[in-house]
This record gives structure tokens, C-alpha cells and sequence, in this order.
């Protein structure tokens, strides 16, 4: 494969409501979208970078300029072979792993458009359509959380995965589980913020839910793998892993039960494929999270989630939940809570150009 331009498209496009992220509260979805010219075709891919660095070291800005000044660049130089040839030229870049994503993702969609396939079929995935849930954010007063949840379920969401922090858990957890009644599936994700000696961890565990996700700090392995020998509700991973190396040391460890795959976090769909494997062999739940996505990312996840290998709910919600108007075409949940698995060519939804115009913030042409 040969890329012959490279078109970097900065934009920011509002939401329906205000959502809380790892840096705060947003009002609008800042993305860089790839949009690469090849000699197979035309492919896009989205870079899931927040627009500060929070969840992970990567960042929106950060994105643009790696993406621009290093890693377009190298692809640029010349014809490669294969993906691996492909890896091999990225990897002189360290790190980065969601604008590497966004690369694969644009390269994939060209080249299973040419060949009439769908990313989905690429992968090996089965399932026409997945099981979701859907993230509900602490508001300022637990009641409107719990309400909050409710209508999720009203909606056809048959999981609800809720986020707490040290002080505010325990008893907006049982709010929220009397609200939504024992049917539906409950967990919690702490995204990193607990020690693990804190007792609201203990008291958790108590609850009944289906997981407890990230609790502790993403580097402390050793204190993970001892948490997940106490408590009995299962341990998710989230922000601990960002590569198929890092499946392995939670294996080594003990530190997880479960695994949340982003394939944006892990640097694309080939990796998340291969942490979905390896941890079906060992025994260890997957399922696939998102980063406020848009239509691109989410027809990724989509596809993904349908591999066999991925056991539980994903966090890949209706479009409406966040857009009035996305890049694609809307993402609907279905009446028994799941979601279509797209079965397009490429990654299997078409890009709605006028839509990207008029949220575009910046953009350039590498040749």
C-alpha cells in the first residue's frame, strides 16, 4: 500500500448536554479526524484523544502534532508491504497509540473498501448485533444519579455502569440500585481513584455488582492483584491496559478479572483483537469500552465487541445520548438493548462530509 495525501481534520463537534470527563466537564467533542488518500482508496480513521492529557499522557493537540510533524510523515515516505512493515515503521515513534489507532483505522477502511469487505468480517467477528450499557456520571445530588439511571433503563439499557469516587459510592450505589430495581446489571468504575486499603472498597464489594472497575492507580499491579484475591465482586482493568504486554502482567499478577478493551487506547483494532484472545484463553472477561466517540470510533467498538471473545456488555451507547449530529449516521439502541453491529464496507459506516465541514475546526494536506 502507497498513501498519496493525508488530510488532518481538527473538530469540535457540540454536545446535546454537558458530559464530565477525566478533565472536567465539556460541552463539545474536540477530535482530529485522518482522512487518507491511498492507492487503494479513501479510508477514515478518528483519534480518541481528550483535549487535555487526564485519562492518558495523549491529548488532542498533542495528536495533531504527532500526527502532522512524525508519524504521516513516515508513512508518506514510502510504499509498505504489509502491516507489519507498516508497525514497524511507527514504532520509531514512542507511544501515541491513539493517533497510530486513527492511522490503522483510515488504512483499514481503504483497504477493506477496495476489497468489499467490512471491518467486522476482517476481524472474525460473528454477531450481528451486541449487547450495550451505558456510563451514568455522579451528578451533585444522588438522587438525580439514581433518577438519571432509571431512565437509562427506561431507554432499553440492560446495564448500567455507574462512576463513584472516594466519599461518593457506597450509598449513592444503593440509590441507584433501588432505582433501577435488581434485573438490571450494575458496576462501578472508580477510574483509578481509590488506595487499596480504602474501605468503601470493602463496602462495595458488599453490593452485589457485576464489577468494580479501575479502583486503583493503572501502574499499581502489585496492590491490584492482592485486591482482587480479597474482594469477591470481579476487577475490572480499564487505564492499566494500554497493550497486549500489559494482559500479560495482569495474568502475572492476578490483578484482573476482567478487561475493558479500548482499541483506540491500544493502538487499533489488530491489538484489541489480540488482547480479546489472549484473554479468552486465560480465562479472563472482555468487553469494549468507549471515549466519547464519535461515528467512527463507534463503528471500531462495534466491531470488536462482536468478536466472540468479548463476554460482557459494552459501553457503546446511542448516538442520541451525546449528538444531535454525529459524523455518520446514528448509532440506535434496539428494544432488547443492544446495537448493530455495522456490516458496511471499511469500517462500515459512511462519513457524512457536510457534517464534518461544519464542525471543522482546522485542517491541512500532507502530500
Amino acid at each position: 500500500m502507497r498513501l498519496e495525501s493525508a488530510l488532518l481534520i481538527r473538530v469540535r463537534v457540540p454536545l446535546r448536554r454537558p458530559f464530565r470527563t477525566a478533565h472536567g466537564v465539556t460541552t463539545a467533542k474536540e477530535s482530529v479526524l485522518v482522512c487518507l488518500h491511498t492507492d487503494e482508496g479513501v479510508g477514515w480513521g478518528e483519534c480518541a484523544a481528550e483535549i487535555a492529557p487526564s485519562y492518558t499522557a495523549e491529548f488532542v493537540g498533542g495528536a495533531w502534532l504527532v500526527l502532522r510533524d512524525h508519524l504521516l510523515p513516515r508513512l508518506l515516505s514510502g510504499p509498505w508491504s504489509s502491516y507489519e512493515e507498516l508497525d514497524e515503521r511507527t514504532s520509531t515513534v514512542r507511544g501515541h497509540s491513539m493517533a497510530k489507532a486513527a492511522i490503522e483505522t483510515a488504512l483499514l477502511d481503504a483497504h477493506l473498501r477496495e476489497r468489499k469487505k467490512s471491518l467486522a468480517t476482517y476481524l472474525g467477528a460473528t454477531r450481528k448485533a451486541v449487547p450495550v450499557g451505558v456510563v451514568v456520571d455522579l451528578a451533585s445530588d444522588p438522587r438525580e444519579t439514581a433518577v438519571t439511571a432509571a431512565l437509562r433503563v427506561d431507554e432499553g439499557y440492560r446495564r448500567i455502569k455507574l462512576k463513584v469516587a472516594p466519599g461518593r459510592d457506597v450509598d449513592v450505589v444503593r440509590m441507584v440500585r433501588e432505582a433501577i430495581g435488581t434485573a438490571v446489571g450494575l458496576w462501578v468504575d472508580a477510574n483509578g481513584t481509590y488506595t487499596s486499603d480504602d474501605r468503601a472498597l470493602r463496602l462495595l464489594d458488599q453490593l452485589g455488582l457485576g464489577l468494580i472497575e479501575q479502583p486503583l492507580d493503572p501502574d499499581a499491579w502489585l496492590q491490584s492483584g492482592a485486591l482482587a484475591r480479597e474482594l469477591v465482586t470481579p476487577i475490572c482493568l480499564d487505564e492499566s491496559i494500554r497493550s497486549v504486554s500489559d494482559v500479560q502482567l495482569a495474568q502475572h499478577f492476578g490483578a484482573a478479572d476482567v478487561v475493558n478493551v479500548k482499541p483506540s487506547r491500544v493502538g487499533g483494532v489488530r491489538a484489541a483483537r489480540q488482547i480479546v484472545e489472549e484473554c479468552a484463553a486465560a480465562g479472563i472477561d472482555s468487553w469494549v469500552g468507549g471515549m466519547l466517540d464519535l461515528g467512527i470510533n463507534r463503528a471500531v467498538n462495534l466491531a470488536v465487541a462482536a468478536l466472540d471473545g468479548c463476554t460482557l456488555p459494552g459501553d457503546i451507547s446511542a448516538t442520541d445520548r451525546y449528538f444531535d449530529r454525529d459524523i455518520t449516521a446514528p448509532f440506535v439502541l434496539d428494544r432488547n438493548g443492544s446495537m448493530a453491529v455495522p456490516s458496511g464496507l471499511g469500517i462500515g459506516v459512511e462519513i457524512d462530509v457536510e457534517a464534518v465541514a461544519s464542525c471543522t475546526v482546522e485542517e491541512i494536506t500532507l502530500r
